[in-house]
């Protein structure tokens, strides 16, 4: 009878063994998926930034492009508008005169 209590006694200790093991084997499994997930939101959060900084390097060079056509684009009209105004300025300048003077 001692005998086999011994053996159940036995069987027990190894039955907890099994089972301590079994709950450090889960625990490390888990904090591992916990790295793991980590390892991939970190990596995607990377990739996002880079596509991100991308992105936003192309907008800033279309919004520099844009600007720098339309600076060009006013200085031509400008230019023009100044060449109309030289060309014309004392004849504007005299209408206005008489306009004032048939008002008077």
């Amino acid at each position: 009878m001692d005998k086999l209590i011994q053996d159940i006694v036995s069987v027990d200790h190894s039955c907890a063994k099994a089972v301590e093991e079994a709950k450090k084997k889960k625990q490390d499994v888990s904090l591992n998926m916990n790295d793991k997930k980590k390892e991939i939101y970190d990596d995607f959060v990377a990739q996002y930034q880079k596509t991100l900084d991308e992105k936003k390097s192309e907008l800033s060079a279309k919004i520099a492009e844009t600007k720098k056509k339309a600076d060009d684009e006013y200085e031509v009209s400008l230019n023009k508008l100044s060449d109309l105004y030289k060309l014309h300025k004392d004849e504007w300048i005299d209408a206005i005169v008489e306009r004032c003077k048939d008002l008077s």
